[in-house]
């Protein structure tokens, strides 16, 4: 059994901690965290890295699909239903979400181990992601970040071998949130970090090479969680791992991304991994997870296909205001945003076209076009198409910059572009992390899935997410740059 692909993905900001410090007048600290945009949430990042992941898998391959997130935006609704609407696999597929505790991403790689172990899959891909609101005015606003990543566990060959597990429950006292808490509280940071933390990891991990008689010295890669780089010092410390095989958790650049961060620090690992190394992956959350892998060598191609998560790292833009961080979180009380009305039988009826993003092609003279009507506006032939799934990438033909969508007015215009898609089509959508003063026609553009608005009033039962697509400057465009 073996990890087969991966993918990440950040978002397009990054806040340097300056800026916290300087607004609350706290001790600065150095680094900068990931911040998401105001239109996206865990699913929108978990499915950026679903699609990575994917590339060069055959989709109907793909039968099972775990969502771990303690950001989760349904309480009671299987998001991980969601995000395999959205990336179009199989409908026949197992999924489930894993939710509730920073470790869920190597629990579910757990399940996902002994799923196809034991021949009820072949190929399960875990998606982890989370976007965690720390409160204001305290120390959490310079220790969390948001991101997502993911993995395709196959029964067949890959980039590395997964031998085996070792995992730990304990019932620890923090850090927790309670269902109508809006932010993570903690009971003393020493006992949550020292005794439940360092106790718990050390536990998983010695554990583990136990079982495999592993000793330090055969370890040529450790990527575990951490709170911050700190105890992830006092962990490689214990455990005596060589420094060289002691994989950054990228704290200083992310924060503590959460339920990610595993599958993140793996990621670099997966980069540049080399045949018969020895990688450990730790994952904490009231208790462990420790994974022993082995590498095969075949990871280079693959690492070709996708963004290096330093690269993704340094092609972050600033934030150089703060309040717009905390307005884009709605952490500020300021006028509500405006609640729009999402009806659930329109969610569901339209699927095909609002989340797997399908168009039609006219079969007498292959125009394309979307939305989906009966007759082509090319041809006038009526009823006689097939369903197409629309490209993620196009050029704007035209723009306009708008002040006022959907009835609310932004200080800032917000560029609304017809794409003319690869591959022929058009499509009209707004865009999102970019500069719109910078907006050009002819400029290429990525296609991608984000939150339009949270839904309407609950007593109407239409409060479901009105989640679509939206545009944004290519990253390829921006690597040529």
């Amino acid at each position: 059994m073996s990890i087969k692909s991966w993918g990440t993905y950040l978002p397009g900001y990054k806040l340097p901690r300056k800026k916290i410090g300087e607004a609350w007048d706290f001790p600065i600290v150095p680094g900068t965290k990931s911040v998401a945009n105001y239109d996206e949430d865990s699913i929108t990042m978990a499915v950026e890295a679903g699609l990575e992941c994917l590339k060069g898998i055959d989709l109907k391959s793909v039968d099972g699909l775990f969502f771990a997130s303690t950001t989760a935006p349904y309480a009671e609704k299987l998001n991980a239903s969601l995000i395999t609407t959205v990336l179009d696999l199989n409908d026949d597929i197992l999924t489930n979400d894993f939710l509730g505790t920073t470790r869920a991403a190597t629990t579910a790689l757990r399940v996902a181990y002994d799923t196809i172990k034991a021949g009820d899959a072949k190929n399960i891909l875990i998606v982890t992601s989370d976007k965690r609101d720390p409160e204001p005015l305290t120390m959490y606003e310079y220790a969390f970040g948001d991101a997502a990543a993911s993995v395709l566990v196959s029964s067949e060959p890959g980039i590395a071998n997964i031998e085996g597990y070792y995992s730990i429950s304990t019932n620890t006292v923090g850090p927790y949130r309670r269902s109508f808490d809006e932010f993570v509280r903690t009971f003393e940071i020493k006992v949550e970090t020292k005794l439940n933390y360092t106790d718990s990891m050390v536990r998983a991990f010695k554990g583990l090479m136990e079982k495999f008689e592993l000793t330090p010295d055969k370890v040529d890669k450790a990527a575990y969680y951490a709170p911050d780089p700190r105890f992830h010092g006092t962990i490689a410390k214990i455990m005596k791992f060589d420094k060289k095989a002691v994989v950054d958790p990228l704290w200083m650049d992310l924060s503590n991304v959460g339920t990610p961060l595993p599958f993140i620090s793996l990621a670099t690992v997966f980069e540049k991994v080399k045949e018969g190394q020895n990688i450990l992956l730790g994952g904490y959350g009231d208790g462990a997870d420790a994974f022993y892998l082995t590498g095969t060598g075949s990871g280079k191609e693959l690492s070709k296909d996708r963004m290096k998560v330093k690269k993704r790292i340094r092609k972050q833009k600033t934030l150089d205001n703060y309040n717009t961080y905390l307005k884009n979180r709605y952490l500020v009380k300021s006028k509500k945003p405006l609640t729009r009305k999402a009806s659930p039988v329109l969610i569901w009826r339209e699927a095909l076209r609002v989340h797997k993003l399908y168009g039609i092609k006219c079969k007498n003279c292959g125009a394309v076009q979307y939305p989906n009507w009966r007759a082509c506006m090319v041809c006038g032939a009526k009823d006689n198409w097939e369903l197409y799934k629309l490209p993620r990438h196009g050029t704007i033909y035209t723009f306009t910059l708008d002040h006022l969508i959907g009835a609310e007015y932004f200080e800032t215009p917000v560029p609304r572009c017809v794409i003319e898609l690869d591959g022929g089509g058009r499509i009209l959508l707004n865009m999102t992390d970019c500069n719109p003063y910078e907006v050009k026609i002819g400029d290429k553009v990525d296609i991608i899935f984000r939150k339009l608005h949270e839904g309407g009033d609950l007593e109407q039962h239409q409060n479901m997410i009105g989640y679509y697509y939206k545009c944004k400057p290519s990253v390829k465009k921006a690597e040529a740059e």
